[in-house]
């Protein structure tokens, strides 16, 4: 059995359950004997929402999923004490390469209209995982060739202080518009949409869970 786990957003250093999301596509690749989707361009849905959701709790286990170690099962319980089980693959993208250990306050992104099996706790696929020690915003979510974000809640203002980075690390050098970014940001303006200038910005060009 499946079921849709999408819900509503808020941002990664707010104590809530749920953020941004991502839509996936119809190519994949195969990361860590799970099927990674290729993100598409997202449709116009009549109420602008994110497809990224993101949780923030505290991890309370970290197990190995596959026999190999390559796959991981990250245990999160959130402010409410409910727990939910994410599936870590290589794919999955850490902000700054955090080292996640037990105990640590963490927000996970995943796809929230992904099927997923109907079991408890629920098991879900992490796409980008943030360390809340970070101490920033972070949102994650599809920007059009203006730098709107896809639920129109979020306007990006470039500038040459502005870090742009592919996944692996390099200089990101192409159009910044019409990709799933993660944007790492300390303040934005209270206008709708709110405006901010980015410190630094990860392009989701690889694919991802």
């Amino acid at each position: 059995m499946y079921y849709n786990n999408k819900s509503s957003k808020i941002s990664a250093n707010e104590m809530s359950n749920h953020t941004n999301h991502i839509m996936t596509g119809t190519t994949g690749c195969s990361c860590g004997n799970v099927e990674i989707i290729t993100p598409s361009t997202p449709s116009t849905p009549s109420t602008p929402t994110s497809r990224f959701l993101g949780l923030q709790g505290t991890v309370t286990n970290i197990s190995n999923l596959n026999d190999d170690g390559c796959t991981k099962l990250f245990e999160v319980r959130d402010q409410n004490g409910r727990i939910t089980n994410f599936v870590i693959t290589p794919c999955t993208y850490f902000i700054n390469q955090a080292n996640i250990t037990r105990g640590m306050s963490i927000t996970v992104f995943y796809d929230a209209d992904a099927p997923a099996v109907l079991i408890y706790p629920p098991r879900l696929q992490a796409s980008v995982v943030a360390s809340n020690n970070l101490n920033k915003n972070v949102k994650v979510d599809y920007f059009d060739s203006n730098l709107l974000s896809q639920d129109k809640a979020l306007q990006l203002n470039i500038t040459d202080n502005t870090e742009i980075l592919l996944e692996n690390g390099q200089t990101f050098t192409g159009n910044l518009g019409n990709h799933y970014l993660v944007v790492i940001y300390t303040t934005s303006t209270r206008s709708i949409p709110a405006q901010t200038t980015p410190e630094k910005i990860i392009v989701l060009c690889q694919s991802i869970s």
